[in-house]
């Protein structure tokens, strides 16, 4: 079995998605999602051409595919041990100060770990917008933990579940974009943008000040699909980067490899 040194995958299997991640010199080269992965993935093995490392990301179950898949690996890369199944109790690099380390996500740790490779000496706030939305904080080479609340789609989800007269906005992503009714709605169409999105802008706005507090010369990074929606209103340096997760999942497996 031939291997590609300069190739490292990255497999994050969620609740409802599952996606691989190429990187090529460590760079971030093409991200392929459910069927489209495993096309990926089994003509590597058929043709003999797998990385040389591979750190799997589990949130949800493996499927069948990928259980034998993984099997296959074992049995037939050179260096089977360069697979990696992550999880919160290893050496990641950094400490993790969190109590529940058996429920914590494993995107927050990925994040932890990009920001810490960018800036190691300065306390973060690291905000990720995805199906909920995480705040968490970052400081001494180590995450602390921090917030979870509902992403924006997911508000007007549970509005639209828990009332018998309130629509969810198909196309909300499109209006947010064009800056409707991002505080004041004068319909009730534009009333729900304002009150997810405008709400999820000022809940961060409050915490970005609550974090203020503490730490005067704090950074924030903004990542996850819905990131571009955020107004986060500070003068500091606000780093953004919507590959931030799968950058820390591959600092992660290079702080494994290290150890």
């Amino acid at each position: 079995m031939a291997m590609r040194h300069d190739h490292d995958w990255i497999l994050d299997i969620g609740n409802t998605r599952t996606k691989l991640a190429s990187f090529v010199s460590g760079e971030l080269a093409e991200v392929w999602t459910d069927d489209a992965a495993e096309i990926i993935a089994n003509e590597a093995m058929e043709t003999q051409q797998l990385p040389a490392r591979m750190l799997i990301a589990a949130s949800g179950n493996a499927s069948e595919f990928w259980t034998n898949w993984n099997n296959r690996w074992q049995r037939s890369h050179p260096q089977p041990q360069n697979l990696v199944n992550l999880h919160a109790k290893m050496e990641l690099g950094f400490d993790v100060r969190y109590d529940s380390l058996e429920t914590v996500g494993l995107d927050r740790l990925a994040n932890a770990a990009a920001v810490l490779a960018i800036d190691p000496d300065s306390q973060w706030m690291v905000i990720d917008m995805g199906t909920c939305m995480t705040v968490d904080a970052v400081e001494e080479h180590s995450f602390i933990g921090g917030a979870i609340s509902p992403g924006i789609d997911l508000r007007f989800r549970s509005m639209y579940a828990g009332t018998r007269a309130l629509p969810y906005p198909e196309n909300w992503r499109e209006l947010a974009s064009e800056g409707v009714a991002m505080h004041i709605g004068n319909d009730t169409l534009s009333s729900l943008l304002a009150g997810a999105i405008g709400g999820i802008n000022a809940e961060i706005q409050g915490r970005v000040d609550a974090f203020r507090k503490h730490w005067p010369n704090f950074r924030v990074a903004l990542t996850g699909g819905d990131a571009s929606f955020l107004e986060v209103e500070d003068p500091r340096l606000i780093f953004v980067d919507p590959n931030l997760t799968w950058k820390g999942y591959h600092q992660i497996l290079q702080n494994v490899e290290q150890r």
